[in-house]
């Protein structure tokens, strides 16, 4: 698959590096809450500030953001936003195709918007607890079984 193997040999590269499981764990996480939110272009730059911030693994923030990548998109924000229309209790729409200008995009898109933002939000929340906790649990045992060795 596209980005399963960039994310093995970036948390390889992480795992074998002196650093505190919980950092590493934690880099991991932000990398995939960034990486579901439809911010395209700043997931890596937004992950790696985060990590810079609290110090957490950038290594694993920068491997997070590739749980969510090009070919999987479109289908999780399109469930994304399907989440956050049904918690919103709302139904946008499909837009009109007639005449497409700059102002007529940003007025179609708006309704979009909320949506999006709540699902991708809430999902990218499960999914980097979900992340932690794995990330977490594999670190400290690679980093035990390398102790024992």
């Amino acid at each position: 698959m596209f980005g399963w193997k960039k994310i093995r040999d970036r948390l390889y590269e992480a795992l074998i590096a002196e650093t505190d499981a919980k950092a590493l764990a934690a880099g991991f996480a932000v990398g995939v809450f960034f990486s579901f939110t439809p911010l395209l272009s700043l997931h890596t730059v937004l992950a790696l500030l985060v990590a810079v911030i609290f110090r957490f693994s950038k290594i694993a923030a920068a491997a997070g953001v590739w749980v969510n990548n090009p070919y999987t998109m479109p289908f999780v924000f399109y469930g994304c936003f399907r989440l956050g229309e049904w918690l919103m209790g709302v139904r946008v729409r499909p837009p009109p195709f007639d005449r497409w200008t700059l102002a007529t995009f940003l007025r179609t898109a708006k309704p979009y918007a909320a949506p999006l933002f709540l699902g991708t939000t809430l999902v990218g929340l499960v999914a980097a607890a979900a992340a932690y906790f794995i990330v977490y649990r594999i670190a400290v045992r690679v980093k035990s079984a390398r102790h024992e060795a």
